[in-house]
């Protein structure tokens, strides 16, 4: 299921790509490549390597290997050729109701933003994320806005508000495979139940999809969290590495 959204192209965003003998290759961007590896001998890495520079015109490349048993047998054969592992994503569904969330402050509000909002939603989510109150760069946000603006096509962003402050954001894929890929709050607004709040309210409004996932750093505090709400049931999973061969 979800496999398929890394391994076919999505026009709807610009992403183009092909299948070819070691695994699914995409640009994303003018310099940057993503590619899920398909092949299941460590024998076979530097080939894949080589095979990769070859279908795209990249500097660096963001290379995926989605099973587990396999990431385990390619791991020491990918880094020896020059991979770097980077971390490890799980996807998780929602097997129930959320279980006991936070309900947040009663003056916590949730609001889909569009284009005009998308700054104040890249801030948030940069400070969020980065762990700091300090207002990023200018070259970072816009960086943030450029691809966001470029999931809208897919994409629904929202911001919490707490008595009009933007302390909170969360980013979806609506569908009938309806996906948080974005979940962050503020440092001075933590531990408050706002994120536990907002993720409800987006179960609440999404329950009619056929599932309800999120995905979080595999074996970080996120993924426990989430799976002490209910999300239980691994559906997806990947490593990933960085190889910049030149």
């Amino acid at each position: 299921m979800l496999r398929g959204w890394y391994t076919s192209p999505v026009p709807e965003i610009g992403l183009d790509g092909a299948t070819h003998w070691f695994g699914f290759a995409c640009m994303l961007g003018a310099d940057r490549a993503r590619v899920v590896l398909s092949i299941s001998d460590p024998a076979e890495v530097p080939a894949a390597l080589a095979g990769t520079r070859e279908a795209c015109a990249a500097s660096s490349f963001m290379i995926m290997v989605d099973d587990r048993d396999l990431a385990a047998r390619l791991d020491a054969a990918l880094r020896e050729h020059g991979c770097s592992y980077a971390e490890s994503t799980t996807y998780l569904a929602l097997t129930g109701p959320m279980v006991s969330p936070a309900p947040g402050p009663d003056s916590l509000q949730m609001t889909s933003i569009g284009i005009t909002d998308l700054e104040t939603w890249a801030r948030v989510k940069l400070q969020s994320f980065d762990d700091t109150e300090n207002d990023p760069a200018a070259e970072e946000i816009a960086a943030e806005v450029a691809r966001r603006r470029a999931e809208l096509p897919l994409a629904e962003y929202q911001l919490g508000l707490l008595d009009g402050e933007p302390v909170a954001v969360l980013a979806h894929y609506p569908g009938a495979d309806d996906l948080v890929f974005i979940l962050g709050t503020r440092l001075p607004y933590r531990h408050r139940g706002i994120a536990q709040s907002m993720l409800a309210r987006w179960a609440t409004a999404t329950a009619s999809s056929r599932s309800l996932i999120i995905n979080a750093t595999d074996g970080g505090a996120p993924e426990a969290l989430y799976r002490r709400l209910g999300f239980t049931d691994e559906v997806y999973w990947y490593s990933k590495y960085e190889f910049n061969p030149f």
